[in-house]
C-alpha cells in the first residue's frame, strides 16, 4: 500500500485505522455507528402505550409495526435509548428480565447479537422472528443490489404485484455466496466495486442483510406475521388486529405505488453513494444502485484505495451527491463530497426514529425525494 496519495488530493500517513483526507483528520475518528434517538413518548424503562399485551422490540421499524398493528391493545418495550447504535445494542440485566417477562418479543435475527444471545439464553414466552416471514437478502455488496433491482423490475413490472412474493427469487440467506448475482451493468463498474477494502469491526450479521424495512412490501409481510401472532396471544381482540393490519397494508401498498412512480420518473442509472450499505432492499425494490463507503457493518472503515476509488467514481458517473446517514457522523461523506465537487446530504436509514413527528412512511418519501433530486 502506498503511503502517499498527495497527487490525487489525499494525504498521508495511512495505516489500518488512520487515513487522512485533505486535512489530517483520521478516518477512525470520522466513522461512527448508525445510532440515534428513538421516538418520543417512552417511559424511563423504555415502555410506551398502556395496552395489556407487552411487546418488546429493538429498533424503530418493528416499533412502527407494533404501534400500527397492536394499537391500543399493546404496550411497547424498546431498549434502544437516544444515542445508542441499534446494531451494537447491549442489554442490561433489567432489559433481559423485561424480555423474559414480555408477552411477545419481536426479533430480526442476526441484526443485534445481544438480542439473539439473550433469546437463546432466556427463551421468551412468545417469539416472532421476522426473518422467517420476510424474504431476506444475502449481504454480498453493491453489485447484488443493482442486479436484483433489474430482476425485481422485470418480475413485477409496472403492475406492482401486491403479493410481492420474493421467494421466487430464491435469494434468501442460503444465497450468501451470491455467485449467480453478477452485476448486470457489465464490466463498467466491476473493477470499481469488487474490493471495497473495508476495515474495522464485525457485527456478524450471519451472511444476511437485516435491513428489510427499506421495502414496504416486506414490511407488509412482517405486519401480517405480527397481526397473526398478536391474535393468537390476545384472541379477544383478534378482529382489531386484523383491521389494523388491513389499514396498514393499504397504507404501505399506496406508499410503494408512490415510490415506484418517483423512482421510475428517473431515466438515467440511479446510482447513489451512502455511508454504509443499509439500503440494499430499497435498491432491490426500485432498481437503484447502492454504493457504500463502508459495508453493511456501520463500524467498518474504508481503506485508502476504496476512498480513492469512490472519488474517481463520483466524477466518472457525474454524481451530484454523497449521502450520509442521519444517525451517523457526516464527516467522511462531507470530506469525500468536498474533494469531488459534490454535496453531502442526509439519508435516514430508519433504524431509529429521529423525529417523533415523522413516521416510517414520511421518511421513506423524504428519502425518495432526496435521491431523485440527486439524479436531476
Amino acid at each position: 500500500m502506498s503511503t502517499s496519495r498527495s497527487s490525487r488530493g489525499f494525504s498521508t500517513p495511512v495505516s489500518r485505522r488512520a487515513f487522512a483526507l485533505g486535512g489530517g483528520l483520521s478516518f477512525a475518528a470520522l466513522l461512527a455507528g448508525c445510532g440515534g434517538t428513538s421516538g418520543g413518548g417512552k417511559g424511563s424503562d423504555g415502555t410506551s402505550g398502556s395496552g395489556d399485551v407487552s411487546v418488546m422490540i429493538t429498533c424503530y421499524p418493528t416499533q412502527y409495526l407494533a404501534e400500527k398493528v397492536g394499537g391500543k391493545h399493546v404496550s411497547i418495550i424498546n431498549p434502544v435509548k437516544p444515542g445508542i447504535d441499534p446494531h451494537g445494542l447491549e442489554l442490561s440485566v433489567q432489559q433481559v428480565a423485561q424480555m423474559a417477562d414480555a408477552d411477545l418479543v419481536v426479533q430480526i435475527e442476526h441484526y443485534q447479537n445481544a438480542v439473539d444471545d439473550a433469546i437463546k439464553a432466556h427463551k421468551p414466552k412468545k417469539l416472532l422472528n421476522l426473518n422467517e416471514f420476510v424474504d431476506i437478502l444475502p449481504a454480498n455488496g453493491d453489485e447484488h443490489e443493482h442486479e436484483h433491482g433489474h430482476a425485481h423490475e422485470h418480475e413485477h413490472g409496472h403492475d406492482h404485484d401486491h403479493d410481492h412474493d420474493h421467494d421466487e427469487h430464491e435469494h434468501g440467506a442460503s444465497d450468501a455466496g451470491g455467485d449467480e448475482h453478477a452485476h448486470e451493468h457489465g464490466e463498467d463498474h466491476a473493477h470499481e466495486h469488487d474490493d471495497h477494502g473495508h476495515e474495522g469491526h464485525d457485527h456478524d450479521h450471519g451472511g444476511i442483510d437485516p435491513h428489510f424495512w427499506q421495502d414496504p412490501h416486506r414490511m407488509i409481510k412482517a405486519a401480517k406475521a405480527l397481526a397473526d401472532v398478536l391474535s393468537d396471544i390476545d384472541a379477544d381482540h383478534a378482529e382489531d388486529y386484523a383491521k389494523n393490519y388491513e389499514a396498514l397494508e393499504k397504507e404501505l401498498t399506496d406508499l410503494d405505488e408512490e415510490l415506484h412512480k418517483k423512482y421510475e420518473s428517473v431515466k438515467r442509472e440511479k446510482a447513489f453513494i451512502t455511508s454504509h450499505t443499509a439500503f440494499a432492499y430499497l435498491a432491490d425494490t426500485y432498481d437503484l444502485h447502492q454504493i457504500g463507503i463502508a459495508g453493511i457493518d456501520p463500524e467498518n472503515e474504508p481503506s485508502t484505495e476504496r476512498l480513492l476509488e469512490l472519488a474517481d467514481l463520483v466524477k466518472k458517473e457525474k454524481l451530484t451527491t454523497v449521502f450520509f446517514e442521519t444517525s451517523a457522523t457526516p464527516a467522511v461523506a462531507e470530506a469525500l463530497a468536498s474533494r469531488t465537487g459534490a454535496k453531502a446530504e442526509e439519508l435516514d436509514n430508519l433504524e431509529t426514529q429521529l423525529d417523533a413527528k415523522k413516521d416510517y412512511a414520511q421518511v421513506m418519501r423524504e428519502n425518495a425525494d432526496k435521491l431523485v433530486a440527486s439524479w436531476q
